[in-house]
């Protein structure tokens, strides 16, 4: 508060420079996180943009190398001082400083008021140096769409989400395994227990046994991983300590079929190689913008803990769920990777302009058994198809849920993950096949409902709906 009141001030507005000059502190040295923004420096070389990371010595090489940085000044940690200076002074001129990683702490207010950029994005709303105020607006947004905001507002038109991820330059066919388990996280509270890495492992690897199962960790983690290849007694369970180095465990997640992860930088990773994952998180009352983007190769698990457990102790609780649950999910994620798909064209057509009140009340009960519609757009997209279908093995099947305000009725609900694409857009975009059974839409199997997050159809009124074959009858 102190700091507040003797350094934060509104900033003057000049006009933007143009080529831009973006600075981006990363001194947080977490690779997830680096991974997770990875796209917004290749997006800010479309716009013509020069930018700056500010980062610890060893994700330097990472922004340099690999996401094309144009220019990384590496930091022992978060600015002292002394440092604030010489390093305003190497900065010059900044048109933008992107600081969406937590609060604005009390030195980089100082740092803003000298180094005086253009504009400040940021997830601090109550500060006055912070212009483009990100907290509320986007506080049901995931990262990647935080950063795609900013984006936005810099000029940018169509934005490519994919991550960039490190990989070898030649790939380990020792290394080989077709299912990785990846146990180990950050801190003890994050990870597995050893008893329930033990019994997961050995679940995947009895489902499996054909299947080689490779159990991923860091050098710190090398003792217990071997403990635990040993405690499993698996022939086909083998801990990766050659895997030392981001690049190789990229390398093979890459060649795996499927990965099953706690909350780290291994989920994020996955997520950008496009390889089938089940991550695993804490269950929480409050979002949570870190967890991995919808997609149809990507499963979210949640570890069942009392809504007050982290906040009154500090601690999450990463062992309460059940393996049969990771064992059906990846079960579903290796079938679908073989399945073939459908693909039709659509018109977009009006709704019956009731969708906005019922999806605000339908949704959240829904998403109670099928957390990840949780950040879908409470309303749904209308699509006329080329073909008329009906929807025979959704992903999910809700209970009949008493979702009208009085409570009387009761419906059911299915939803099958299904791909969009439209012409404006860089990349498909994931969706839900949306089937209310109590819905006139039933008796137009032509016609069907579809939610998704918030789309931007800039005028659209054509896509293309791609759909596993084997969810769906041609009528």
């Amino acid at each position: 508060m102190l700091m507040r009141c003797l350094v934060d001030r509104r900033l003057a507005t000049p006009d933007l420079s143009h080529p831009l000059h973006i600075v981006v502190p990363r001194w947080d040295a977490k690779l997830g996180d680096a991974i997770v923004s990875s796209f917004f420096f290749r997006e800010a070389r479309q716009l013509g943009a020069r930018v700056t990371v500010l980062t610890v010595p060893e994700l330097v090489d990472l922004h340099r190398l690999v996401f094309g940085v144009d220019r990384v000044i590496h930091v022992a940690s978060a600015p002292t001082l002394a440092r604030l200076g010489p390093l305003v002074r190497e900065l010059g001129q900044v048109d933008a400083l992107v600081h969406l990683v937590g609060r604005i702490q009390p030195l980089e207010m100082l740092f803003i008021r000298l180094l005086k950029p253009a504009r400040v994005y940021s997830l601090d709303d109550a500060l006055r140096c912070v212009s483009g105020k990100l907290g509320e607006t986007t506080a049901q947004l995931n990262v990647v769409e935080r950063y795609a905001r900013v984006l936005l507002d810099l000029g940018a038109n169509q934005i490519d989400r994919s991550y960039i991820v490190p990989l070898p330059e030649r790939q380990n066919s020792d290394a080989v395994a077709h299912i990785l388990v990846n146990p180990y996280a950050s801190r003890p509270d994050k990870s597995l227990e050893f008893s329930k890495a033990l019994s997961l492992v050995r679940a995947l690897a009895d489902a499996w046994p054909q299947r080689h199962i490779g159990i991923l960790c860091s050098p710190v983690n090398h003792a217990e991983a071997q403990s635990l290849e040993h405690a499993i007694a698996r022939s086909n369970v083998r801990a990766l300590l050659e895997l030392d180095t981001p690049r190789a465990v990229a390398g093979a997640i890459q060649q795996a079929e499927a990965v099953v992860s706690v909350d780290t930088a291994i989920v994020h990773m996955t997520v950008g190689l496009k390889t089938a994952l089940v991550a695993i998180y804490p269950a929480s009352d409050s979002y949570n913008p870190w967890q991995p983007p919808p997609a149809p190769q990507t499963r979210i698990l949640f570890s069942r803990q009392g809504p007050q457990q982290y906040p009154n102790i500090g601690r999450k609780n990463m062992n309460e769920f059940a393996d049969g649950d990771v064992i059906q999910l990846v079960a579903e994620l290796l079938q679908e990777s073989t399945a073939t798909v459908l693909t039709l064209d659509a018109h977009i057509i009006p709704g019956l302009g009731v969708a906005a009140g019922t999806m605000a009340r339908q949704l959240p009960l829904i998403s109670q058994a099928f957390p990840e519609i949780t950040d879908c757009h409470p309303g749904t997209l209308n699509l006329q198809l080329s073909r008329p279908l009906r929807l025979i093995h959704p992903h999910h099947r809700s209970a009949p849920l008493a979702w009208t305000p009085s409570g009387r009725t009761r419906e059911v609900f299915d939803l099958l993950r299904i791909e969009l694409e439209f012409d404006h857009l860089a990349c498909r975009v994931p969706a839900w096949l949306y089937v209310a059974h109590g819905s006139p839409h039933r008796k137009t199997p032509a016609i069907h409902e579809v939610i998704a997050t918030r789309l931007e159809l800039d005028g659209a009124r054509r896509c293309r709906v791609h759909l596993p074959t084997h969810a769906v009858e041609l009528a």
